[in-house]
């Protein structure tokens, strides 16, 4: 039986009166790709926020890992085995593929600041250690030719890539993608669907938002329906498909004639 990893009860976020989140209430099990979506302006990336350490809830509770998270930080959050992705990409541009990973893997490289100044052995030990993962990570996401490049100067849907490998390199339990295939085209994007998969046979769970119906209805195991903040249904993407408040929701209510 699937354990949930994580909790949201009740969350409402308000900003400057603006219910942007309403008593929103969802179970996200260790075991499946669960999908979020909802027209522009819903609520979605203001849920990830909450749920993530970056904009603490206006009320209600975060659970994560059968712990109260509702006021934890991000860095609370990443230390525990939460990573994410950002709609826009946000990969250090000025350092290489292996940097860019090395970096999201600080929490589990074992040094200190005399380590690296008196380059010790176990210093050295843990960079060789470092490398090894990220190279089985770079060759997990078919990037590792471009190890030694700058990440910014890489085409926009390897830098995803990126962003994503720096995400791994954490070993997380749950991965939040916001947005993941934006900007990329039609094989990218299905290139990235199966990529999702493995990563969900790797260990993490996966929280995705994402507008590409499509692209969600064949990937998640199940969907939340958002729309102005407040939660309209969770189930099967043909639960979701074929519900008439979320077709309502996304193409408007038809005028009687």
């Amino acid at each position: 039986m699937m354990a949930s990893i994580l909790k949201m009860e009740h969350i409402c976020k308000n900003f400057a009166g603006l219910k942007a989140l309403d008593d929103v209430t969802l179970d996200i099990q260790d075991d499946e790709i669960f999908g979020l979506i909802g027209p522009n302006g819903a609520g979605k990336t203001t849920l990830f926020n909450a749920v993530s350490g970056f904009s603490k809830p206006s009320s209600g509770e975060v659970e994560f890992c059968g712990e109260n998270y509702t006021h934890k930080t991000t860095n609370e959050y990443c230390i525990n085995g939460l990573a994410r992705t950002f709609q826009n990409i946000r990969v250090f541009g000025d350092m290489t593929v292996v940097e860019n990973l090395k970096v999201g893997m600080h929490k589990l490289i074992k040094t200190n600041l005399a380590d690296i100044i008196l380059q010790t052995r176990r210093q050295k030990a843990e960079e060789e250690k470092a490398r090894k993962k990220c190279e089985e990570i770079m060759e997990f996401l078919g990037i590792e030719k471009y190890a030694d490049d700058f990440a910014g100067g890489l085409p926009y849907g390897t830098q995803r890539l990126v962003e994503i490998g720096r995400a791994l390199a954490s070993d997380p339990k749950l991965i939040l993608l916001d947005e993941p295939t934006a900007g990329m085209n039609e094989q990218e994007t299905m290139d990235l669907m199966e990529l999702i998969k493995r990563i969900r046979k790797r260990g993490p769970a996966v929280l995705v938002i994402e507008h590409n119906m499509k692209f969600m209805m064949n990937l998640c195991d199940r969907i939340a329906v958002l729309n102005f903040g407040k939660l309209l249904m969770v189930g099967t993407p043909s639960e979701v498909s074929s519900n008439p408040e979320v077709i309502e929701a996304y193409l408007g209510k038809e005028e009687e004639k």
